[in-house]
């Protein structure tokens, strides 16, 4: 009698229709299922674009980052400077001989996390990734020093998210094989000043006429202001615009020396 009522609950009523679990219906795991797929697609094909990207990457040769053009000087027979001849007019010139504020000031004004970085810093990527994202183009770059240093000596052009992605490896390539202050010499000796004139030495000389190791706090910070866009800022384009640049980045110096 006991084992006839237990097996009376457990029959359903009639007209009971049943309904399995939420998790096994279908407009549930199809829909998760089909963008596990699409995901992990993604991230196969993401892999092997970074992966391709890393290998190219390490097939350039960093020999080639102490490679620059430099002026051959002409002298008299007096031994005096007659003229130059150049396709860039720069003058190369070891770290001990760049003025410690000049440095002081590129860090400050180009790339303040240069210290703390292995030739990228992540927090700028994903904020320039974020407005590029937004604009539909890369109109923010976000390069660090060794990332400027990678894309001036391989000729990285070119405004695409792959292009970038291969600087930041190469830039790393940079990081692994120099230390900071070597990466600061070849930069600040490569980089472009404007009016022709290439590297620290050649910029100190043509707009200040003394060597660079000779230049003030505020000649450096000048200097330093030129590169984001030396051609524009240079003060002999554009003499307003040049002093607006040297006023700002002579003051942002100050404070963050």
């Amino acid at each position: 009698m006991r084992n006839s009522s237990t097996n009376q609950y457990l029959i359903p009523p009639p007209g009971y229709r049943f309904r399995p679990p939420w998790y096994t219906r279908p407009e549930f795991y199809v829909p998760i299922t089909v963008a596990a797929f699409v995901i992990g697609g993604l991230a196969i094909l993401i892999s092997m674009n970074l992966a391709d990207l890393k290998n190219q990457a390490a097939t350039f040769d960093l020999a080639k980052l102490e490679q620059m053009e430099s002026a051959s000087v002409i002298l008299d027979r007096n031994n005096k400077i007659f003229g130059q001849i150049y396709v860039e007019n720069r003058e190369t010139i070891p770290y001990e001989q760049l003025p410690r504020d000049l440095v002081n000031a590129v860090v400050a004004v180009e790339d303040a996390k240069f210290y703390q970085h292995h030739g990228y810093a992540l927090s700028g990527i994903l904020r320039a990734t974020l407005k590029n994202l937004v604009a539909g183009h890369v109109r923010q770059g976000a390069s660090t020093i060794t990332q400027q240093l990678a894309r001036n000596s391989f000729a990285l052009k070119g405004k695409t998210f792959r292009r970038k992605l291969l600087e930041i490896f190469v830039a790393r390539r940079i990081e692994d094989n120099f230390n900071k202050q070597k990466i600061l010499e070849l930069y600040l000796n490569r980089i472009y000043f404007g009016g022709g004139l290439y590297g620290a030495e050649a910029a100190a000389r043509g707009y200040f006429g003394k060597r660079a190791r000779d230049l003030s706090l505020s000649e450096c910070a000048t200097l330093a202001g030129l590169i984001k866009s030396p051609n524009r800022l240079s003060p002999w384009t554009d003499k307003a615009a040049f002093g607006d640049r040297k006023s700002a980045e002579c003051t942002g110096t100050k404070l963050r020396g």
